[in-house]
């Protein structure tokens, strides 16, 4: 696979070898050398050129804040492709992921430290949603790698950045219903364990975090496999119908397919929804 290295370990002298040569210079010279790299014009840079720099330590942080950038403003159409088709791209962006891990408590995580990993995660969202990287994203199952973020129950500005971003990349993977990856990415969701983190995203996340959490729940609940994970067994349907907080107004439409579809637990889930509306 090109965008990822055989071991997370990369041999450095390698990697070098693979991605530089004459000196340093990038090797299909289409980037700027070291002798402009004192002045580059980010606003300008192409994002061949941006790659590049991101593979420099002291440039990073900019090439992909840059790389951010264009992803939000849909300058390039193909800025997916060109992040997953290069060299070690996605292994350092997901470095950058890892180098956080450590600083999960309140007392060490900074805004600063959140905001950097939320460009990246900005990036994993464009390669979730492309639908030339999406099936390759899912196999190689970056998507856990954000998981920690939403097992969380801190709920200061930081965390929720990173709780929100990280919805943001997985509901990226749900976006086309009637698309067949949209059922492989549902599989690979439910058998890695998310349904239960996105229920705890209601409940520790704000308002934003709430409604995609929902959001990612219900367009689960639009295939099949989601729905025989909700209802069985039915304690956990009674979990997510009883989650505090939480909006169900992308939930409610499924109510009625959920009491037709649940077989055995179908009287459960009226007993559920009809407490759960009772309650409010």
């Amino acid at each position: 696979m090109l965008n990822l290295p055989d071991s997370l370990y990369p041999d450095p002298i390698q990697a070098d070898n693979t991605v530089m040569s004459n000196g340093g210079a990038p090797a299909n010279n289409n980037g700027p050398s070291d002798g402009a790299s004192k002045a580059i014009d980010w606003p300008s840079a192409s994002v061949e050129d941006l790659v590049v720099l991101l593979r420099e330590p002291e440039h990073r942080e900019k090439a992909i804040s840059s790389l951010t950038q264009i992803k939000k403003q849909g300058r390039n159409e193909d800025l997916a492709l060109h992040i997953w088709q290069s060299i070690n791209t996605v292994f350092l962006l997901l470095s950058e992921v890892l180098s956080i891990y450590k600083s999960l408590t309140p007392e060490k995580l900074t805004m600063k430290d959140s905001s950097k990993v939320y460009d990246v995660l900005v990036l994993f969202e464009c390669l979730a949603t492309h639908p030339q990287t999406k099936m390759q994203f899912l196999n190689v199952q970056i998507h856990c790698y954000l998981y920690p973020f939403l097992e969380t129950e801190e709920t200061s500005k930081p965390f929720q950045y990173l709780r929100l971003m990280s919805l943001g990349v997985i509901g990226g993977l749900l976006k086309e219903v009637g698309d067949p990856s949209t059922k492989v990415a549902v599989h690979c969701l439910l058998e890695s364990g998310l349904f239960p983190l996105c229920l705890k995203s209601i409940e520790y996340g704000n308002e934003l975090s709430q409604s995609t959490a929902s959001w990612i729940m219900s367009r689960i609940m639009m295939q099949e496999q989601g729905l025989q994970y909700c209802c069985e067994p039915a304690n956990r349907l009674c979990a997510i119908m009883k989650a505090r907080p939480i909006t169900l107004k992308n939930l409610q439409d499924l109510f009625q397919k959920l009491s037709m579809g649940c077989g055995p637990n179908a009287e459960a889930v009226g007993d559920v929804a009809g407490s759960s509306h009772l309650d409010r």
